[in-house]
């Protein structure tokens, strides 16, 4: 059995905890630091997890294999390097840093150790993604010409004042997007360059609620993303090729558009994106197979993310 620690239990972690305490014979949480303890003494009680406010002693505790980086963004990239160089394996929620340096460093710090180093991303692991992968590994699409992605959420209205999504420096410009955005990197490789159109209409703190993002990957494929934080829920992506379309639509929708005949719909049940996340980072752990999302990809998502906030303040097109 893996044992984790947790830094960070706000709503994210607390839903990490539940998708896989008591659920699993490979992983487990027994550990958790929060900045506020009293705030979740009684959740940690109830899923038999030892709780403070002190992240070494997570770091220091032998019995512990790996820790999940569930906390403010801004904080990534130092409590997993501190976690790293504690020798534990680390899952860093995305992103896995604010800024291309402090990821690659992470990534180099896990090679060096030898250890497993995960992006939290749930939504590569819905079968709607596999479908995907696989369309586009059969060639169904043929040569791919352009990507589109959607993440609107109605999330940037009403954030408590204060609180650290509401703050441009913690959340570029755009990066909401960045749901999309990593499998786009996945299957299209990195981002070579791109221009933020971003905008401020209902959000209650100073940030910016709505971003339009051009693309250019390296293989020369171009790409959009819609990034808007005060509408109701939308997720869609899309990929374009000569012999057809497909579109994942709110995760559960695939479908796929030859050039020639009719559309094949698929709606997938209701699935446990957390869950398998959480199992597949113990696989790799354990060294039964290789973390989907691999560090490389992750360092190339946080340089477009980090690109997305020159841009919107700049008004011009950024190398990534």
């Amino acid at each position: 059995m893996i044992n984790l620690g947790i830094v960070g239990l706000g709503g994210w972690g607390k839903n990490l905890v539940n998708a896989i305490q008591g659920k699993s014979d490979n992983i487990q949480f027994v550990a958790a630091a929060n900045r506020t303890p009293a705030k979740v003494a009684d959740f940690c009680q109830e899923k038999n997890i030892r709780l403070s406010d002190d992240v070494s002693l997570i770091l220091g505790d032998a019995d512990i294999n790996a820790v999940v980086v569930a906390g403010p963004s801004q904080l990534h990239a130092e409590v997993a390097m501190a976690a790293l160089e504690a020798s534990k394996h680390v899952m860093v929620i995305k992103p896995l840093a604010l800024f291309k340096k402090d990821a690659e460093a992470l990534r180099k710090k896990a090679e060096e150790r030898g250890l497993v180093l995960a992006m939290g991303y749930d939504r590569c692991f819905h079968p709607a993604s596999d479908e995907l992968r696989k369309c586009v590994a059969a060639g169904k699409l043929g040569k791919i010409v352009h990507a589109e992605g959607n993440f609107c959420v109605d999330r940037h209205r009403g954030l408590p004042e204060g609180d650290w999504k509401g703050f441009d420096e913690n959340s570029h410009p755009g990066s909401l997007t960045d749901h999309m955005l990593y499998r786009m990197i996945e299957l299209l490789g990195p981002v070579e360059s791109l221009t933020v159109q971003a905008a401020r209409h209902a959000a209650t703190a100073d940030i910016s609620d709505t971003a339009a993002i051009s693309l250019k990957f390296t293989s020369g494929i171009s790409g959009s993303l819609t990034a808007i934080g005060v509408t109701p829920a939308f997720h869609r992506l899309h990929l374009f090729g000569t012999e057809g379309w497909a579109e994942i639509r709110n995760d559960r929708r695939f479908e796929f558009k030859p050039l020639k005949g009719d559309s094949t719909v698929i709606e997938f049940p209701v699935f446990d994106a957390l869950h398998a996340q959480l199992e597949s980072f113990a696989a790799a752990i354990n060294g039964e197979r290789a973390y989907p999302v691999s560090p490389e990809d992750a360092v190339a998502g946080v340089a477009a993310l980090e690109a997305m906030g020159r841009s919107a303040k700049s008004g011009q097109t950024e190398i990534v």
